[in-house]
């Protein structure tokens, strides 16, 4: 199952997110009321740029080293001298830039994905032992009150899950006993790998600003299997985002012919505001021997069989394990766990009565969608991938419903009055996707839905496309079972056809104006993207990067929203302009620069305050929450 597997490594370190943050308000897209402080930190008056607008995109993996691996046989080493991969770095690539952290969309803040990242396991002498491509997929499984009593982007956590591929076996690596494991154990030339963040610095100008934690596992991927996500045994809070001891949901497997159970606890158990394990009580895991044990119930005399205990309090035991609980079962715990439910259960002090802290869904049921983010330009198609299961069993003939979210308003703002543009509504028209009512698994529990779309006709005006939310679920499965924020993201871009003869007023300054007031890190340090001048001067370098593959970290735009017509048609322009082609533009493009100073911006309207201790995805998810009706997270 993935990296849920024997044979597996832990890593741990830390990442970088330097994102830019002007983009967290839709409405700073409208270029014909973008004001410059928007560009501007936030302060006491005014959201501005929130609370990082010169940031780079940029993710990086720092300071991250190999803590143990596990073998095929059940052992495991934890020091350099029982496997020499014990110590190693876990680092990105060293010939090109830094990775991009991306959303889909201003309006949808949930599903940012990891563009452009290599991961390669490096010696103590720089020598790759292995290393890959990673995979764009979303994290899943946000929580947002990850740290006990606090909330915002800092107190959140969510895990990357992906394949490397494109692998590259180091001669240095052969001297490992695991790197020969992993080798002979993945299967189609992929890796599998789970990242789970947490702790991240929002604060401008604290130390650590942009940094957080990381806990990172590698295995063997398995053909047929899903990249993104372990289809396996899942647990779920019964009511809202987390249990009623702050357990977050997860995944396990049991692998090898039932014999051996593994937990991912890394993204589930709560924090300390110093970002280490919270103390709830002793934690175990077992088998309900009644299905309808609800959360929160007392284990009964008799209705529990416990597997065994999770000793989430030994000293750094998610820095030593990834988080990952692994029992061997014994003949009768497999026969429990076959066709029953799995739980956690606490018990908060001697002699107290265990309670069911959280369990796995209804039924066992579950049932998981990939990709679940999909970029499409208007007419064209997606296929979706749904995995079926049943207590960690694929469900043959499962029937799985589908339905569009609709209308959602409100979404990827904060303020009434910065700007003072309306804030687009999302989901509509829905006729612009046509997506079956339901569809049915193969005997593997595998759906495929194919999603057409035709032209949405500009419904958000200053804004690309429009966004759509889709819903699935095994029919008759309770939507419990589900985290607040897992559905089908889609962004279907505007219908656009390239012109004969693109000019700079006609068609490229909208597109550049936009991202140039975006993203002003780029206008500061390479390219001003809204001056003539400055485009003309970097010409050659804009059409290197807008030539380039969608999953180059140097590729533009950072957002990968823009439609392949669209960027056709910057690429046809910049090769006219460097023959000198768009007289307009030249004419732009060399005059002498005017002496007269920019105008300044007004002021921050008053009773726009900044909310203290916010991030641009807590904002965003507040607003998600009001929009549905639903508990807004901490």
């Amino acid at each position: 199952m993935s990296y849920l597997n024997r044979v597996r490594l832990i890593f741990f370190g830390k990442f970088q997110a330097d994102m830019s943050t002007v983009n967290n308000d839709v409405r700073h897209y409208d270029n014909a009321s973008f004001l410059d402080r928007y560009q501007e930190l936030q302060n006491e008056k005014g959201m501005n740029g929130w609370w990082n607008p010169t940031g780079s995109g940029a993710f990086r993996l720092v300071d991250c080293t190999v803590r143990a691996v596990h073998y095929e046989d059940g052992t495991s080493a934890d020091t350099p001298q029982q496997d020499s991969v014990v110590g190693t770095t876990i680092a990105g690539a060293d010939n090109r830039t830094s990775a991009k952290l991306v959303d889909i969309d201003p309006q949808w803040q949930l599903a940012s994905q990891l563009w452009g990242l290599q991961v390669r396991l490096l010696d103590g002498a720089g020598h790759a032992l292995v290393g890959g491509e990673y995979v764009p997929h979303p994290f899943r499984d946000l929580l947002f009150s990850r740290i006990a009593g606090s909330g915002g982007d800092g107190a959140a956590s969510a895990y990357f899950q992906s394949v490397l591929t494109d692998l590259a076996w180091g001669e240095a690596g052969r001297s490992s006993r695991f790197i020969r494991e992993l080798k002979e154990t993945t299967q189609s030339g992929k890796i599998s790998i789970r990242l789970m963040t947490y702790g991240f610095q929002d604060a401008y100008g604290q130390d650590g600003f942009t940094y957080g934690r990381v806990s990172g596992v590698i295995g063997p991927y398995l053909d047929g299997e899903p990249e993104s996500f372990v289809r396996g045994r899942r647990f779920a809070p019964a009511f809202g985002a987390a249990s009623w001891n702050g357990i977050n949901l997860f995944t396990g497997a049991v692998v090898d012919d039932r014999h051996r159970l593994l937990l991912d606890l890394a993204n589930a158990l709560p924090l300390t505001p110093d970002r280490t394990l919270l103390d709830i009580g002793e934690l175990s895991v077992g088998a309900l021997l009644n299905e309808n044990t609800p959360e929160g119930a007392p284990v009964a005399l008799g209705s529990f069989a416990t597997i065994g205990r999770i000793p989430y309090r030994d000293a750094d035991w998610l820095q030593k394990t990834g988080g990952i609980a692994s029992f061997e079962l014994s003949r009768g715990q497999r026969a429990a766990v076959r066709n029953g439910p799995l739980a956690l259960a606490v018990t908060s002090a001697a002699g107290a009565t265990p309670v069911v802290a959280i369990r796995e869904t209804a039924n066992g049921q579950f049932v998981g969608a990939e990709p679940f983010v999909l970029r499409i330009d208007a007419g064209g198609s997606a296929t979706v991938s749904f995995y079926a299961s049943v207590y960690g069993a694929p469900l043959p003939a499962a029937e799985i419903v589908i339905t569009q979210q609709g209308e959602l308003t409100d979404l990827g703002g904060n303020g009434p009055l910065n700007p003072p543009v309306p804030i687009p509504i999302i989901g509509i028209p829905q006729k612009a996707l046509t997506l079956p009512g339901a569809v049915g698994a193969d005997g593997d529990g595998v759906a495929r839905m194919t999603l057409l779309t035709s032209p949405p006709n500009n419904p958000r005006g200053y804004l690309d496309g429009q966004m759509y939310i889709i819903n699935f679920q095994i029919a008759g499965q309770p939507r419990q079972s589900f985290g607040q924020f897992e559905a089908i993201a889609v962004h279907l871009r505007d219908a656009y056809q390239v012109p004969d003869s693109p000019t700079w007023a006609d068609h490229i300054s909208p597109i550049f104006t936009q991202y140039g007031n975006l993203y002003p890190i780029m206008s500061r340090r390479l390219v001003n993207l809204n001056d003539p001048a400055s485009v003309f001067a970097h010409r050659k370098i804009l059409a290197l990067a807008f030539s380039l593959d969608i999953g180059d970290p140097n590729y533009m735009p950072v957002t990968r929203d823009l439609s392949e017509a669209k960027r056709q048609t910057i690429v046809k322009w910049l090769g006219v302009i460097d023959a000198g082609g768009d007289p307009a533009f030249q004419a732009l493009a060399h005059a002498p620069p005017s002496a007269a100073p920019a105008a300044p911006s007004p002021p921050a309207p008053p009773g726009h305050e900044v909310s203290a201790g916010e991030g641009g995805k807590t904002t965003f998810a507040r607003g998600l929450a009001r929009a549905r009706g639903l508990p807004e997270p901490l």
